[in-house]
């Protein structure tokens, strides 16, 4: 049985065109991270059904799903789904720093000094300790 909401967005999807229909969905992204409704999972799939890669990388990094944003990353970079500029390169650098410090954390040496390595001037440091 579908809600409300539900035929709400298929409403909107049949009717507006398809830069309307992404500005209602992005608005909804924003609805389902806010605090009161904090839904960030669903977000996620509505982001990546978008095609918004960057947004979803930075989100799976904010909740410190370090693991995920890595290896999401490391995807989006073989296929070229994400578009290297000076913003992507400082997100791709801490997130793959953060994932290589997990690693290390856990005593992975061999996948935190590959981590480490793509990190760039974010993994130097990290490097030179292990």
């Amino acid at each position: 049985v579908p809600t409300r909401r539900s035929s709400d967005r298929w409403v909107a999807k049949v009717r507006l065109n398809a830069e309307e229909c992404s500005e209602v969905l992005k608005r909804w992204v924003d609805h389902l991270c806010s605090q009161q409704v904090n839904q960030k999972s669903a977000a996620i799939l509505v982001l990546l059904s978008l095609g918004c890669f960057t947004r979803v990388a930075r989100m799976l990094h904010s909740m410190r799903y370090f693991d995920r944003a890595a290896l999401f990353v490391d995807a989006c970079l073989e296929y070229g789904a994400i578009q290297i500029n000076e913003e992507t390169n400082k997100l791709i650098q801490v997130v793959y720093a953060d994932y290589a410090r997990t690693l290390k954390a856990l005593n992975f040496k061999q996948g935190a000094v590959r981590f480490a390595s793509k990190a760039g001037d974010a993994g130097r440091d990290l490097l030179d300790e292990l």
